[in-house]
């Protein structure tokens, strides 16, 4: 199993730079399109963690990331030291200005879930491409 770890400052940036770490990390890993998906993704659920997590300056958020080749599957994980804020599912059906990304998240992700936490973490898994 191919893993990846990567932290973050809890700053507007952080999408952008994880996304950067997941284009090496994925590249010739698995297909296009699974690498895109995942992306997508990651960047909405560590949005949400500098946006909505109460993260200070000194806290981190931390992505974890691994192929799973038996059951052909990217799984990646965001880490944040804050307890997460409630259900997100209920968030995405209540809430609709702050609920679409976890309604994209939803859409493209195969399966998520959430650990309220401390640490919150909310994890989601891709099929790879056929």
């Amino acid at each position: 199993m191919t893993q990846i770890r990567r932290e973050f400052e809890p700053s507007p940036v952080a999408p952008a730079l994880a996304r950067q770490a997941l284009d090496g990390w994925l590249s010739d890993m698995v297909g296009q399109e699974t690498a895109d998906r995942a992306r997508v993704v990651a960047s909405e659920l560590i949005t949400n963690a500098v946006s909505h997590g109460g993260l200070r300056e000194a806290e981190r958020i931390v992505l974890l990331g691994s192929i799973d080749d038996v059951r052909d599957r990217v799984r990646i994980a965001i880490e944040q030291p804050t307890p997460l804020g409630g259900p997100l599912k209920d968030l995405a059906d209540k809430h609709e200005a702050y609920g679409m990304g976890l309604r994209v998240v939803d859409g493209i992700a195969t399966e998520w879930g959430l650990d309220e936490g401390p640490p919150g973490v909310v994890w989601f898994e891709v099929d790879r491409d056929r």
